[in-house]
């Protein structure tokens, strides 16, 4: 079977436990880490400052352990947490990681509307009262805030395009093997009913026939049954080399029929006269060949099963860079544009980029399939 074939790439994968609680430990350890460093320096004794300073360092790392599932909420906490650590920690504070974390993730999960409105309010509120709060800051300090701010959101925001584009790659890829597959199958099922209906419909008339000439001319009767052992035995054969390709088998047990198989399909058929008009194509492709010997086969199943027909003209030959097949009988019912037949004989004629017409009247149905020989045919 013909199919974009092979898993994923391997890449390395942090496992999920990892993951979740990393981001945590390390703020944590940085932010309450560096308020109690913060806290000795100043030598102050303990005080309901440094203790408020100590619980809004745990807010953030704490608010991250639920970062998967809420990371709208959460990045709001973090940035809140961030913002009151300007202006109620002693100086200097420890650098936010559990906003920096926070701010990635909701980036990442899709979040950008909370991040924004969170980070516009947080900037807004900490330049407006912290004069008041004492952050005496040097524009220098504020500009370069606010571009570490940009660039935050940069970050998240590149990693969030190049996931996306990562997921709609695969996405395409695996669309691309499922339509691959799905039209190996329909290809299989196609070789398997004109395979099957063609020698059906053989054993079928032979059968009939060996049953009427049973009694009176028996050795007519004998050439039938003979008919019907090579007509399944062939079928039987392509069956295999149809199943051998779907398990994945390299080499059928049967070659791919082609042009020079045409006649031997056409002595096989005994129900109608068939005659044969092929003139020297010159280099045909195996795929062309193999197309016009299954719309010869499938039409002449028509033939045999709808049309009544006493005759039918089987004509190959090349016109321009077509390969053209000319099926016509002289009977009525003939071949049906509704039917799976049909279907499947234009199918292998458009998937050539060739065309297949039915035409049906008074006189029989005329089947012809324009082939294109490609640029492989000389």
């Amino acid at each position: 079977m013909h199919t974009i074939s092979g898993p994923e790439p391997a890449r390395f994968r942090m496992p999920q436990a990892l993951r979740l609680w990393l981001p945590v430990v390390l703020s944590a350890v940085v932010q309450l880490g560096g308020t109690l460093w913060a806290l000795e320096r100043t030598g102050d004794a303990p005080s309901a400052q440094g203790a408020l300073a100590i619980v809004v360092a745990l807010i953030g790392p704490v608010a991250l352990s639920f970062a998967r599932r809420f990371p709208g909420p959460v990045v709001v906490i973090t940035i809140a947490a961030a913002a009151a650590d300007l202006l109620l920690a002693p100086v200097p504070q420890p650098p936010p990681i559990a906003m920096i974390f926070g701010v990635v993730i909701a980036l990442i999960r899709g979040e950008r509307l909370w991040v924004y409105i969170a980070l516009v309010i947080a900037w807004s509120t900490v330049l407006l009262f912290g004069g008041a709060a004492g952050l005496n800051w040097h524009p220098a300090r504020i500009v370069g805030t606010t571009l570490a701010l940009g660039i935050l959101i940069v970050i998240g925001e590149s990693i969030r395009h190049r996931r996306q584009r990562s997921r709609e790659r695969w996405q395409r890829i695996r669309e691309q093997r499922a339509r691959a597959e799905r039209d190996e199958r329909v290809r299989i099922a196609r070789e398997l009913h004109d395979v099957i209906a063609h020698s059906l419909s053989q054993i079928s008339v032979q059968a009939g026939v060996g049953l009427h000439l049973m009694d009176a001319q028996p050795e007519q009767a004998r050439t039938a049954l003979q008919h019907i052992k090579t007509t399944s035995k062939d079928a039987l054969d392509e069956v295999r080399g149809v199943l051998d390709v779907l398990r994945g088998d390299e080499a059928p047990l049967t070659p791919a029929p082609g042009l020079t198989q045409i006649d031997d399909l056409l002595r096989a058929i005994t129900a109608v006269e068939v005659s044969s008009q092929q003139t020297e194509a010159g280099d045909v492709p195996d795929t062309v060949q193999q197309a016009a010997y299954r719309i010869v086969q499938e039409s002449l199943t028509n033939v045999v099963r709808h049309a009544h027909a006493a005759r039918a003209v089987v004509t190959v030959a090349r016109q321009g860079r077509d390969l053209v097949v000319r099926v016509a009988d002289d009977g009525r019912g003939g071949a049906r544009e509704s039917g799976n037949g049909v279907l499947g004989m234009r199918e292998r004629a458009e998937l050539l980029g060739g065309s297949l017409q039915v035409e049906t009247g008074a006189s029989g149905t005329t089947v012809t399939a324009y082939l294109p020989l490609g640029k492989e045919a000389t």
